[in-house]
């Protein structure tokens, strides 16, 4: 297997094992779906391009997309200043790249990791640029650093325009950052030919830079969630909950994430439209969904639950049994994963960055669960001198998380419909401010189609 930078672009079968373990973790965490790998030829050479918005995930969502595929990732040089992390590093096949505030005597380096792409491109394992160049957990792609035009020009110039690379816009869509099951939507977008560009590259590298880097933003802004606004992101973030459920339903349209994703991008445009043509509506609306959201936050109400009305606190008359019937299940599968739970929790609440909890905890719970799954297993054995028994605990182990996952989950909807009782009995003018807000903003036409 390639433990050294030299030979990172070669296939590792301890790479394709430990990456197939991580794939079915992965998907465990999120419920993924990915579209558009029909537009992926396997005779054509890719840099793939996703948006930057969830730290070390993002990369990981971008293993998913074929079980064989061993890319190779380009990040910022200083996590590699230690040599057991930079020995990681390579071996999960990422290599540095040098920025001027890495040193100026270090820019340098970047020719042999230039030379290096070279060997990757030409292999076809393909290569994964992010090239925002850091994480930010905003739905919204920022100014694209140009690195990822330099590789792709000078790879492309010194074959002679013989590789033929192509650029695909990858858009990451998650509908939480960090809860355990959210969803995220991968789109891959349209693949375009670095080639179209060498010529204006070979006349003037700056102006071939700028071309490429605008397509490929327009590109990708097509394939993610983009919200330009930065003063009423907060605004547009809560009408892209509410109006959705609404549309979706009224238009008996499916329920995938892809969906859904198109009814967002409609809002997002048609608000947008609002504001330019009707900026008074535009405040307005704006307003209410400020006022909103205020109150939503003072209360610990999420958008899904509006309206606030009494029969929605009927659902209690059936979780309340089925979290008593599961919490004995739960209970077993919270002691049989205590640590591979509480650990990864605990460990990152000492990130300040909250795109980096997913990350620590998604890496840290491969880890301990590899490690105490055979461990229990064979104190289980041991102690019950029983292969059949010990069989039996393995199999119950996976099936205990599941049912410990299901019972969180209807325990916080359970927590969440008791606020909202709290609300509709103890403050009924405030349920009245909130379901008035609600219906305000529901009765202002979105047109999406």
């Amino acid at each position: 297997m390639p433990t050294n930078r030299e030979r990172i672009e070669e296939w590792s079968l301890a790479y394709y094992l430990l990456r197939f373990y991580q794939n079915i973790m992965f998907r465990f965490y999120f419920k993924t779906e990915i579209v558009g790998l029909e537009k992926l030829s396997p005779n054509t050479t890719y840099i793939f391009a996703p948006n930057h918005q969830n730290a070390l995930i993002d990369a990981l969502a971008m293993l998913t997309l074929n079980h064989r595929w061993q890319p190779v990732f380009l990040a910022r040089a200083d996590i590699f200043k230690k040599p057991l992390v930079s020995k990681i590093l390579t071996f999960l096949k990422i290599m540095p790249v040098y920025r001027i505030r890495d040193g100026y005597e270090n820019l340098s380096l970047n020719d042999r990791i230039f030379l290096k792409t070279m060997d990757i491109i030409r292999n076809r394992n393909g290569l994964v640029i992010l090239p925002e160049g850091n994480h930010d957990g905003h739905k919204r792609l920022r100014v694209l650093k140009k690195g990822i035009a330099r590789i792709a020009f000078q790879t492309e110039d010194a074959a002679n325009g013989e590789l033929n690379i192509h650029i695909v816009p990858v858009g990451l869509e998650y509908s939480n950052y960090v809860r355990y099951r959210s969803r995220l939507l991968i789109r891959i977008g349209d693949p375009f030919p670095v080639k179209k560009y060498l010529e204006l590259y070979r006349q003037n590298k700056a102006q071939a830079y700028n071309a490429l880097i605008a397509e490929l933003s327009d590109r990708m802004k097509q394939e993610m969630i983009h919200i330009d606004t930065e003063e009423f992101y907060d605004e547009y973030m809560l009408l892209l909950d509410l109006y959705p459920k609404q549309i979706i339903k009224e238009k008996n349209l499916s329920k995938t994430q892809n969906q859904l994703f198109y009814v967002r991008k409609k809002i997002i445009s048609a608000l947008d439209t609002l504001e330019q043509k009707n900026l008074t509506g535009f405040q307005k609306l704006m307003k209410q969904a400020k006022d909103l959201g205020e109150v939503l936050s003072k209360y610990k109400i999420k958008p899904k639950a509006l309206k606030l009305e009494p029969v929605k606190v009927l659902n209690l008359l059936w979780i309340l049994p089925l979290l008593i019937i599961l919490s004995s299940f739960a209970l077993y599968g919270f002691i049989n994963h205590l640590i591979p739970i509480v650990f990864p929790f605990l460990l990152s609440k000492k990130f300040e960055d909250v795109q980096f909890h997913s990350s620590v905890r998604h890496a840290a719970s491969l880890l301990l669960i590899l490690i105490f799954y055979p461990v229990q297993v064979l104190v289980v054995g041991i102690a019950s001198e029983s292969t059949s028994l010990s069989l039996l605990y393995f199999i119950s182990l996976p099936l205990s998380a599941v049912i410990l996952y299901c019972w969180r989950k209807y325990f916080y909807k359970a927590m969440e419909i008791t606020r909202v009782a709290k609300i509709l009995i103890n403050q009924p003018k405030e349920a009245k401010r909130i379901n008035t807000l609600y219906n305000n903003i529901m009765a202002v036409t979105i047109e999406t189609d």
